[in-house]
């Protein structure tokens, strides 16, 4: 042990000789430069970690978030978000730890996301300080600014069709994704924005009759119909002096099974009932006595079928099958009780031909009724001279449920003029009819020469196109297909708020009362969604600006479930296709690829004209092909295919938390 005396006289040595005193200086001070270098080393390693953790934080709840199916968390959701976090924070970063990340949502689908992770000393050790623990937090959620969604619905027959590996039909996964829609983007909108949802639902034609002012509506329409000419009775055979009756075959023994057609195509497959064994018995009580009865015989085998489109726009095909059933009926042969009489037949002349109609009656708001004389006309009693002058009057009503339009004037190729239909934006002129829409009535308009819609190749039937037709027929009228060939669809909704009445159970209410009717015209729906949704058009008034003042986001949902398919035999916004040829050559019948084919170069134009508003053109493929033509149509990056309803459903969960934008807010 050294003696505190000699330490004394070694420090007063050192005082008194400064020789050497440097070295003894420069390693006192090293333990100061150690702590201060150390710190400013680890301070700097903190604030890089701190840094990134808190990025990796961020990152990991906006993909958190943006992972969610709508409001609702599915198993990728965190995975996902763990990805996000190890991308921007590897284990061992900087020396640190493995990091801790966990998250939460509230009731307001704000994601609340917590990392932590423990950072060791490099230098700072050395003074006793081992580990420090950094720790971030962050929360996303979605927040909407002004937006309007303007919703163009495909709802034609095939919308009651059931896609592969789904339980209910394509119109039921609708429903159900466009609610979710709705309750997305209700729960992530900001106070006092303003957020509309609108409705065009289409097939055929649109139903928007009673959303126009009247004045944009025409006094007159021509309408492909018939005008009453005379009443003749004449006495054309005498009624003889026998007559043979037969009873129903019994037992009428067979099977029923109910198919599913195609409901855009809703035609009976040719059956297969074959009779044999046809024979008869003996008369009784003989062969010369009057009256006098025998028993007929036959046997059945196979099926036969009968198509049916139903209200509901689904295609119903009944097959009936025979086995084997032998089947009697009786016939009889007895004096007729009047025998010698004359029989008298009644012919009512019709003018078949374009008609001019007074619609004014019709107009919106409420709609109304137009008196059509197109009935026949009561018979006279038997021998008496007809006193008719008139056909007997039908109350044509054009009111909410059924208030589709007639598109106003439009061009053929290669004709010279102005295109009002394809003028998106243009407000009719009352003193220009061909300005002006029409209301669209199927109960006056028939297929003139045309008794039967039988078969789908409408080219063969024996339509009568340009001259007037004198018929006593009754030929096919457009009324008797109102669930295919005639097809109005549900009615259109302006854009609105859920403050302004557009309440959940409103919107619930509406999708379910929608109808799945007729065929696919796409462009007539996206027209029309583009006219309620543009700021410049009809609706200026109404869509130029929010109630707070700010821009709107102005948005398209394009949804559906098929490719073009138009019929020369339907009765569409253009009339009936076959007779009025408003989009097609006059001097030749059209035919359906030629229609196919205008109506998707006009939807291709209309797309171009949203995004030229700087509309977001959303387009959804559902249980079918995504085409050129709807890709096209999309805003880039904006084109879907959903194969089954789930995919419907993630799908509008994905465009809903992409109009909401996704923000950190924490």
């Amino acid at each position: 042990m050294i003696a505190l005396s000699n330490i004394i006289r070694l420090a007063g040595r050192l005082r008194r000789d400064t020789r050497g005193n440097v070295i003894m200086l420069t390693a006192a001070a090293i333990f100061p430069i150690i702590g201060l270098s150390g710190a400013a080393l680890d301070i700097a390693r903190i604030y890089l970690v701190k840094n990134k953790l808190q990025n990796a934080c961020d990152a990991s709840v906006l993909a958190y978030r943006r992972s969610m199916n709508g409001n609702n968390v599915t198993t990728d959701t965190e995975p996902r978000a763990r990805n996000y976090f190890n991308a921007n924070f590897a284990p061992g970063l900087y020396g640190s730890g493995t990091p801790a990340m966990t998250y939460s949502v509230d009731t307001q689908n704000t994601v609340h996301g917590s990392a932590s992770v423990t950072l060791p000393m490099a230098l700072m050790r050395v003074f006793g300080f081992q580990q420090t623990t950094l720790s971030a937090t962050c929360d996303a959620q979605l927040q909407l600014p002004n937006t309007d969604i303007m919703f163009v619905l495909d709802t034609t027959g095939s919308m009651t069709d059931t896609n592969p590996g789904d339980s209910s039909n394509r119109i039921t996964g609708l429903r159900k994704a466009v609610i979710d829609f709705y309750n997305i983007l209700e729960s992530a909108k900001v106070a006092g924005t303003q957020v509309r949802y609108g409705f065009v639902p289409y097939s055929n034609t649109v139903n928007v009759g009673m959303l126009l002012k009247s004045e944009w509506l025409a006094n007159t329409a021509t309408y492909q119909s018939r005008e009453f000419v005379t009443q003749t009775t004449l006495k054309t055979s005498t009624s003889g002096a026998y007559q043979t009756t037969y009873t129903a075959w019994t037992p009428d023994d067979f099977t029923t099974i109910i198919l599913a057609g195609d409901p855009e195509n809703c035609m009976a497959p040719t059956g297969n009932l074959v009779t044999s064994g046809s024979s008869s018995s003996s008369w009784s009580p003989n062969g010369s006595a009057v009256p006098k009865s025998r028993t007929n015989y036959r046997t059945l085998n196979g099926s036969s079928y009968s198509a049916a489109t139903q209200s509901n726009g689904t295609c119903k095909i009944t097959q009936k099958t025979y086995n084997n059933v032998s089947q009697t009926r009786t016939e009889t042969y007895a004096e007729n009780p009047n025998g010698g009489d004359p029989v008298y037949t009644t012919y009512n002349y019709w003018n078949y031909k374009p008609v001019s109609y007074d619609v004014s009656a019709l107009k919106p708001p409420s709609g109304g009724t137009l008196n059509a004389y197109i009935a026949n006309p009561a018979s006279p009693a038997a021998g008496q001279p007809s006193t008719a002058t008139a056909g007997a009057v039908v109350a044509v009503k054009w009111v909410a449920a059924s208030a589709c339009i007639e598109e106003r004037k439009t061009l053929r190729p290669q004709e010279i003029g102005t295109a009002y239909d394809m003028d998106v934006d243009m407000v009719p002129n009352p003193a220009n009819p061909d300005t002006q829409w029409k209301p669209w009535l199927p109960r006056i308009v028939f297929a003139r020469n045309v008794g039967s819609y039988v078969g789908i190749d409408a080219s063969k039937w024996t339509w009568s196109y340009g001259a007037t037709l004198n018929s006593t027929a009754t030929y096919a009228n457009m009324s008797s297909f109102a669930n295919d060939r005639a097809a109005c669809p549900s009615p259109a909704r302006k854009l609105m708020s859920k403050e302004a009445g557009l309440t959940p159970t409103v919107l619930s209410n509406y999708l379910n009362g929608l109808k799945t009717v007729g065929d696919t015209y796409h462009d007539i729906g996206f027209l029309w969604g583009l006219r309620l949704a543009s700021a410049q058009g009809i609706f200026a008034a109404e869509n130029a600006s929010a109630s707070n003042g700010f821009d709107i986001a102005r948005n398209v949902i394009f949804m559906t479930d098929g490719a073009t398919e138009t019929h020369i035999q339907d009765y569409d916004a253009y009339g009936l296709s076959a007779l009025d040829r408003r989009r097609t050559p006059i001097a030749n019948l059209p035919d359906d690829d030629g229609q196919n084919a205008i109506v998707e170069s006009r939807l291709s134009n209309y797309c171009k004209v949203a995004k030229g508003k700087g509309m977001t053109v959303w387009v959804i493929a559902f249980g079918t092909e995504l085409t050129s033509t709807l890709s096209d149509c999309a805003s880039e990056g904006r084109a879907y295919q959903a194969d089954d309803s789930t995919q419907l459903a993630t799908t509008f969960a994905d465009i809903a938390s992409r109009i909401a934008q996704l923000r950190l807010t924490r």
